[in-house]
C-alpha cells in the first residue's frame, strides 16, 4: 500500500503538468458551474410559476359561487406537477412529461405544456445538466487522464526499472487508480457539497422524500461510475502496446456507451413494443365506455340494469320513489365504469412502457452509462416511474372529488331537480387541495435493482481482470 501511495503522488504531479488534462478539468468545472446555475434558475422560475398557478386555480375553485355539484365537477380544476429540488441536478424526463393537467368529470385529460415542445430538434441530444456533464463528459476526462498510464511507462522503459526495485505491477496499477480518483474527487467533492447546500437552501415544497439519503446515494453512485471508467482506462492501457491504440480503444468504448448503445436500445424498444397513437388510444377508450369492455354491454343497457336492480332492492316502482336521487347514482356508476375502462387501457400502455424500459435496464449489464443514467433519474425523482406515480395519485384525486360531487347530488337533491339545487363554499372547501410526495427511497431503488446489480458486476469484473492481468504480465518482459 505504501508503494501505491508513492506512485499515486508521482502520478498527481505528472498530471498537474499536463496542459490537456488541466484544460479539460477546467472545462468540466466551468460546465458543471454553468449547468448548476442554469438548473437553479430554471428550478426557481418554474417552481414559482407552478406555485402561483396552483394558488390561482385553488382560489378559482373556492370562488366559483353557488351551483349544482355536477356542474362544479365539470368546472373542475388544474393540477400542476411540482418540481423536485434534485431536478436542478438531473432534469431527467421532466422536459417531456408535461407540467399540468385539467381535472373534470367523465374525462381523463393528458398532461399539457411539455417544455420540450418549445425546444428545437436538438433537444433529443439532451439538455445541459450537471448529470449530463458527469455522465458523458467526465468519462472523457478520465480517458485523457489515464489512457497512457501504462503505455508511457512501456515506451520509456520505466517498468523494468520498477521491477528491479521489487515493485509489483499490481501496486503500480492501484497507485495510478488512487491518483486519478483523488484528482477527480478534487472536482466532485466541492460540486457535491454545492448541490447539497443549494438543495437545503432553496425554499422548496416538501415533495421529495428522504432528500438527504437521495443526495448521498447519488454521490456514491457517481463515484462508482467514475471508478469503473478509471479502472477500465488503466486496464486498457495495461493491455495496449502503444498510447495511440489505448486512446482509440477507450474512445470507441465511450462512443458505444454514451451514444450508439442508448440510441440503438431506444429504437429497438420502439420497434419491438410500439405505442399506439394518442388518437387511437383515446378512441378506444371512448368506444369501450359506450359499448362496454366486451363490446356487448352498451351504456344504455348498463344503466337500465342498474335502475332495475335498485328498484328491486328498495321495492319501489319508479326512480322517483327511491330514497335518493337516481341521477346522482347513475352519474357515479358511469364514472366508475369509465374509470374501469381507463384503468384497462392505461394498464396496457404502462405495460408497453415497462417492456421498453426493461430493455434499457438489461442493457446496463453491458453499458454502465445506462445503469447510472437510470439510477440518477430515479434518485432525482425525474424518471418515468415517478411521473407515473404522480399521474396515478392525480387520477385518484380526480375520482375522489368527482365522487364527492355525485354523492352530494344523490343524497341531497331530488330526481329531476338540477338547476334548482346548488351547493356553495362549504362544499368546495371540503375538497382538499392536492399535495404530492414522491415514493420512498426503498420503493425507488427496488425499481432499479438490475441497474444496481449491473454497476456492482462491472466493479467486480474490472477489478478481477485488472488483478489477473497485473499478476500474469511480467515486468521484465516489457
Amino acid at each position: 500500500m505504501k508503494t501505491s501511495i508513492l506512485i499515486a503522488k508521482k502520478e498527481i504531479k505528472i498530471a498537474l503538468r499536463e496542459k490537456l488534462v488541466l484544460a479539460l478539468s477546467c472545462i468540466i468545472l466551468v460546465l458543471l458551474g454553468i449547468s448548476l446555475y442554469t438548473g437553479v434558475v430554471a428550478y426557481k422560475q418554474q417552481q414559482e410559476t407552478i406555485t402561483n398557478a396552483q394558488v390561482e386555480k385553488r382560489e378559482e375553485w373556492l370562488g366559483q359561487g353557488d351551483k349544482h355539484p355536477h356542474i362544479a365537477a365539470h368546472f373542475g380544476t388544474f393540477i400542476f406537477k411540482p418540481k423536485t429540488v434534485l431536478s436542478l441536478f438531473d432534469f431527467g424526463l421532466d422536459t417531456y412529461t408535461g407540467t399540468s393537467v385539467y381535472l373534470e368529470a367523465h374525462y381523463q385529460h393528458q398532461f399539457m405544456f411539455r417544455p420540450a415542445q418549445d425546444h428545437s430538434s436538438m433537444i433529443r441530444f439532451g439538455e445541459l445538466s450537471s448529470a449530463l456533464v458527469l455522465q458523458i463528459l467526465m468519462p472523457l476526462l478520465i480517458i485523457f487522464l489515464a489512457y497512457a498510464s501504462f503505455t508511457k511507462e512501456k515506451e520509456r522503459g520505466t517498468l523494468r526499472l520498477l521491477s528491479s526495485q521489487g515493485i509489483t505491477l499490481t501496486s503500480v496499477a492501484w497507485g495510478k487508480i488512487i491518483a486519478y480518483f483523488i484528482m477527480l474527487l478534487a472536482i466532485l467533492v466541492p460540486f457535491a457539497l454545492s448541490v447539497l447546500l443549494i438543495s437545503y437552501w432553496l425554499e422548496t415544497p416538501d415533495t421529495v422524500t428522504d432528500l438527504g439519503i437521495r443526495i448521498v446515494l447519488l454521490g456514491a453512485t457517481y463515484m462508482v461510475y467514475i471508478f469503473i471508467f478509471i479502472v477500465l482506462s488503466v486496464l486498457v492501457s495495461l493491455k495496449s502496446s502503444v498510447s495511440r491504440n489505448a486512446l482509440l480503444t477507450l474512445l470507441t468504448c465511450w462512443i458505444l456507451f454514451t451514444i450508439i448503445i442508448p440510441k440503438t436500445i431506444a429504437n429497438f424498444g420502439e420497434s419491438l413494443y410500439p405505442l399506439p397513437s394518442m388518437k387511437i388510444y383515446k378512441e378506444a377508450i371512448l368506444k369501450d365506455k359506450e359499448n362496454g369492455l366486451e363490446r356487448k354491454t352498451p351504456k344504455a343497457e348498463r344503466m337500465a340494469r342498474l335502475e332495475k336492480e335498485l328498484l328491486a332492492k328498495h321495492k319501489v316502482d319508479s326512480v322517483q320513489q327511491l330514497p335518493f336521487n337516481f341521477e346522482g347514482v347513475m352519474m357515479q356508476a358511469g364514472e366508475e365504469y369509465g374509470d374501469k375502462v381507463y384503468d384497462v387501457h392505461w394498464g396496457r400502455l404502462l405495460n408497453i412502457f415497462h417492456k421498453q424500459n426493461k430493455l434499457g435496464s438489461y442493457s446496463s449489464l453491458v453499458n454502465p452509462y445506462m445503469a447510472l443514467r437510470n439510477i440518477s433519474m430515479g434518485l432525482s425523482a425525474t424518471d418515468l416511474s415517478t411521473s407515473i406515480d404522480f399521474q396515478k395519485k392525480v387520477e385518484n384525486y380526480r375520482r375522489s372529488f368527482i365522487k364527492k360531487m355525485n354523492n352530494d347530488m344523490a343524497q341531497n337533491s331530488k330526481y329531476g331537480e338540477f338547476y334548482e339545487y346548488s351547493v356553495g363554499l362549504d362544499m368546495w372547501k371540503s375538497v382538499e387541495d392536492f399535495s404530492y410526495k414522491t415514493p420512498s427511497i426503498y420503493t425507488t431503488l427496488k425499481k432499479y435493482t438490475i441497474e444496481l446489480i449491473a454497476l456492482l458486476c462491472w466493479v467486480i469484473i474490472l477489478i478481477s481482470l485488472l488483478n489477473y492481468s497485473t499478476r500474469k504480465t511480467k515486468l521484465t518482459n516489457e
